[in-house]
C-alpha cells in the first residue's frame, strides 16, 4: 500500500524545504562578500588616452613586471621600488586592484615609506574604500608632516565627510603649528572660518596670505572678496 502522509508531516516537510531554500538564497547573496575582498569597491576605471601613450605605459609595465619576476626567481634581494613602478603603471591603465596589491607589497617591505602611503591612500580613495583610505592618509602624515599631506587628508575629509568640521580645524591648527604661516595654511584656515560663519577671522587669515603671496596676491584678494561676500550674505 502507498504510504499516506499526515497533514502535520506535509507542513513540516514544506517548512524544512522553505528554510533550506532561504539558507541557500542567503549564502548565494553573501558568498561574494565572503570570497571577494574588493566586493562593492571600484576595481577598474576607464582611462582615456591615445594609443601611443597606452602602448608606452604597457611597455613600462611589462619591463617592470619582468624585472620583478627575475628578481623573485633569482632568490636575491628585491628592489622594492619595482613594486611602486608596477603600481603606478597599473593605476594609469585603470587596473586598481593590481595597483593596490603592488602598493601593499611595497608597504609590507617598507612600512615607513610616506610617499607610498600617500599614493596608496589616493588609490584607495578612488576605489571608494574610504575607511582604509583615511587610515593611509593618517599614516603618511604621521610619518612626515608636510603641507602636501595635510592638504590631501583635509581635502579627503572635506570631500567625503563634510560634517567633520571640527576635525578639519584640528588638522589645520596642527598644520599651522608644524608649518607656520604659509600661504596655504592661512587660506585653508580662512576658508574654514568663512565656511563656519566667522567672516572676520576668515578675512583676517586671508589678509596674512595676501601679504605672503607674490604674483598670486591679486587672485587671492579676489577670492577673499568673493568668500567674504558669501559669508556676510543673509542666510
Amino acid at each position: 500500500m502507498m504510504n499516506r502522509f499526515s497533514r502535520k508531516q506535509i507542513v513540516g516537510g514544506a517548512s524544512i524545504l522553505v528554510v533550506s531554500m532561504l539558507v541557500v538564497y542567503g549564502v548565494w547573496n553573501v558568498w561574494p562578500r565572503l570570497t571577494n575582498p574588493y566586493y562593492g569597491l571600484t576595481t577598474h576605471i576607464d582611462i582615456q588616452m591615445d594609443d601611443a601613450t597606452r602602448t608606452l605605459i604597457q611597455q613600462r609595465l611589462a619591463i617592470a613586471q619582468a624585472s620583478l619576476a627575475s628578481q623573485q626567481s633569482s632568490g636575491g634581494t628585491i628592489d622594492n621600488q619595482t613594486y611602486l613602478v608596477i603600481a603606478e603603471n597599473e593605476k594609469m591603465l585603470g587596473d586598481l586592484v593590481a595597483s593596490r596589491k603592488m602598493y601593499e607589497k611595497n608597504l609590507d617591505a617598507v612600512p615607513t615609506s610616506y610617499v607610498a602611503w600617500n599614493s596608496y591612500a589616493a588609490l584607495l580613495e578612488v576605489m571608494n574604500d574610504l575607511p582604509a583610505a583615511e587610515k593611509a592618509y593618517k599614516k603618511s602624515l604621521e610619518l612626515l608632516k608636510t603641507e602636501e599631506y595635510y592638504r590631501d587628508y583635509i581635502d579627503f575629509l572635506r570631500a567625503h565627510y563634510p560634517d567633520r568640521h571640527a576635525e578639519v580645524k584640528t588638522l589645520l591648527d596642527e598644520a599651522y603649528t608644524s608649518l607656520g604661516q604659509t600661504q596655504w595654511t592661512m587660506t585653508a584656515l580662512g576658508d574654514w572660518f568663512f565656511e563656519t560663519g566667522d567672516c572676520d577671522q576668515g578675512k583676517a587669515h586671508y589678509d596674512v596670505a595676501i601679504r605672503l603671496a607674490n604674483d598670486g596676491a591679486v587672485n587671492l584678494k579676489k577670492d577673499q572678496q568673493e568668500k567674504l561676500a558669501t559669508c556676510e550674505a543673509p542666510r
